[in-house]
């Protein structure tokens, strides 16, 4: 054995690609399971965009299943609060059996400045939230990097 070389395995002296396609099936495992989840506890999550431009911000929300007053918009600072709310009750043919559901589901976008409360608009069309945040002089500035 070479004396110059210690006992510890060099970076590409074991094959990882056992390892690697196990973490693919776990991770791929659990992503699945929690997609389950969600319609076995009747859960509606919703998936949130944001785009920077340069003269604005557009938060663009996916909220199927939702009616506009079901929605609550709220800034807060530098943060945007988007609630939706749903209940439901249901009665079966006999009139015997009533059930009712309560759902609320949020999300919190955070801003790297302050919201300004009157500029913001948004609309809610189809099952898709559009929030628009205009960037005011914000107090962002640029360093240039000496050499």
């Amino acid at each position: 054995m070479d004396s110059n070389r210690s006992n510890k395995p060099g970076r590409f002296d074991i094959d990882m690609s056992p390892f690697r396609d196990l973490m693919g099936q776990m991770d791929a495992f659990f992503n699945e399971s929690f997609k389950q989840m969600n319609s076995v506890f009747n859960m509606r999550p919703f998936w949130v965009d944001v785009n920077e431009y340069d003269s604005e911000v557009i938060v663009t929300a996916e909220l199927p299943g939702y009616k506009r007053d079901e929605i609550e918009l709220e800034i807060i600072g530098q943060q945007l609060r988007i609630a939706a709310q749903a209940d439901g009750s249901q009665e079966d043919k006999s009139g015997r059996n009533r059930s009712q559901s309560f759902q609320r589901t949020e999300r919190t976008i955070a801003l790297p400045f302050p919201i300004p409360k009157e500029e913001t608009n948004a609309s809610f069309h189809d099952g898709l939230l559009k929030v628009t945040i205009p960037k005011k002089n914000s107090e962002r500035k640029y360093l240039e990097i000496d050499e």
